[in-house]
C-alpha cells in the first residue's frame, strides 16, 4: 500500500511539473502598481506603460501581452487603445505592457529593442505571477515588425504574435524556430504594402510545415475581409487575414461600427492547442469571406447566467447571455460582450 501511495504521489508530480514550471517568480508577491515604468537599456532610459488587472490575485497566473506602437505613436496611444482592443476582451485575465520606442519607432539598432523587451519581461516576472506559458506580441506597423522580431528572436518566449500591416523593418535576428502568427494587412496599404506583409506570413508558413494554399484577398476598396487559416503542423498554426481598406490598425467592413480585428486576435491567442496545449491543435484550412458580423443577444438563456467580467455574448457565443445581478452585458466588438 505505501508503495503504491509512492508511486502515486510521484506520478502526480510528473504530471503538474509543467504547470508549476509555468508560474513566475512573482507568484504570491504584493505587484507593483499599474503605470509607467522605466528600465536601462545600453545606458539609456527606456520607459513603458504596465497594466495590472483591476481585481488581480497573486495566487493565479496571468497570460502577459505586450503592444508595440507604430511609427510616432507611443506607450500613451496604445494604452489609450485599450492595447488594440484587447483588453475588453480579457476578462481581467491578462497583464498588458505597452513599451515605448527610441525616436517614436522601432528600428532595433544592435538588438536594443529586444533587450529592452528581455528587460520588461524578466521585471514583470519577477513582480507579476505571470503564466510564462501564454505570452503573446502584437502590433501595427512599425509596431508590427517588432512583433515579427520577437518572433524571430525569442521564439521560446512567445507563445504566439499577431502581426497588423506590417513589414520586416525591426530585424529577424534568429528566425529560424516556428511560432504561431496570424498577420492581418490591407489590400489598398499605401504606407506598407501588403506584399511586404505576405513576405512576414510566408516565412512562417514555411517554418510552421504549412501546406501551401491559395489564400484570397479581397478587391480594394470592397468593404470586406477574408480570412486564410493554413494547415500546419499540430500547435502552429498560420492565419492571414486580408482586407480591403488601406494603411489601419483597426479595420472594419462595410455598416460595421467595430473593428473585427481584435477579436480575431484573441481569438488567435486563446485557441486550443498553440504550442501543444491541450485541446487542438491547428484551427483548420476553412477560407472565410466575411462581409457582415453579427452580435448577440443579451435576453435570458436556459441555465446560469455569466457571471461579472465574463462573456455573454459574440459571434459563434453558444454560452449564456444574461449577466449575474449587478453586472450587464456589454457590447465590445462583434466577438466578444462582457458582463460589467
Amino acid at each position: 500500500m505505501r508503495l503504491s501511495i509512492t508511486y502515486f504521489l510521484t506520478l502526480l508530480g510528473a504530471i503538474t511539473a509543467p504547470l508549476a514550471e509555468a508560474r513566475s517568480a512573482g507568484c504570491g508577491k504584493s505587484p507593483p502598481s499599474s503605470g509607467i515604468k522605466s528600465t536601462t537599456v545600453n545606458g539609456k532610459n527606456r520607459q513603458y506603460t504596465l497594466q495590472v488587472p483591476a481585481n488581480y490575485n497573486p495566487n493565479t497566473e496571468y497570460k502577459l501581452v505586450i503592444a508595440y506602437h507604430w511609427l510616432s505613436g507611443n506607450m500613451g496611444a496604445v494604452f489609450n487603445g485599450q492595447y488594440y482592443g484587447l483588453q475588453p476582451l480579457s476578462g481581467g485575465t491578462t497583464i498588458f505592457v505597452a513599451p515605448d520606442g527610441l525616436n517614436a519607432g522601432w528600428a532595433n539598432t544592435g538588438g536594443e529593442d529586444i533587450t529592452f523587451t528581455d528587460n520588461i519581461l524578466q521585471t514583470v516576472q519577477d513582480s507579476l505571477c505571470v503564466d510564462e506559458s501564454n505570452i503573446f506580441a502584437t502590433g501595427w506597423s512599425y509596431g508590427g515588425a517588432m512583433s515579427f522580431s520577437v518572433a524571430c528572436s525569442r521564439p521560446d518566449v512567445f507563445k504566439a504574435v499577431a502581426v497588423i500591416s506590417g513589414a520586416q523593418l525591426s530585424g529577424c535576428n534568429g528566425g529560424t524556430t516556428p511560432v504561431p502568427y496570424l498577420g492581418i494587412h490591407g489590400t489598398a496599404d499605401d504606407v506598407l504594402n501588403i506584399s511586404l506583409g505576405r513576405q512576414l506570413r510566408d516565412k512562417y508558413i514555411g517554418l510552421n510545415g504549412c501546406q501551401s494554399k491559395n489564400a484570397p484577398e479581397p478587391n480594394s476598396g470592397s468593404g470586406t475581409h477574408i480570412r486564410t487559416d493554413y494547415s500546419c503542423r499540430a500547435g502552429y498554426p498560420v492565419t492571414w487575414i486580408a482586407h480591403s481598406g488601406g494603411h489601419v490598425p483597426d479595420p472594419k467592413d462595410n455598416g460595421q461600427s467595430q473593428s473585427w480585428a481584435p477579436g480575431e486576435i484573441w481569438k488567435f491567442f486563446t485557441q486550443d492547442g498553440l504550442k501543444g496545449d491541450t485541446g487542438g491543435g491547428d484551427p483548420g484550412t476553412t477560407t472565410t469571406l466575411v462581409t457582415k458580423t453579427t452580435t448577440a443577444g443579451t435576453g435570458p438563456t436556459s441555465g446560469p447566467c455569466a457571471a461579472r467580467y465574463g462573456q455573454c455574448g459574440g459571434q459563434g457565443w453558444s454560452g449564456p447571455t444574461c449577466c449575474e445581478s449587478g453586472s450587464t452585458c456589454k457590447f465590445s466588438n462583434d466577438w466578444y460582450s462582457q458582463c460589467l
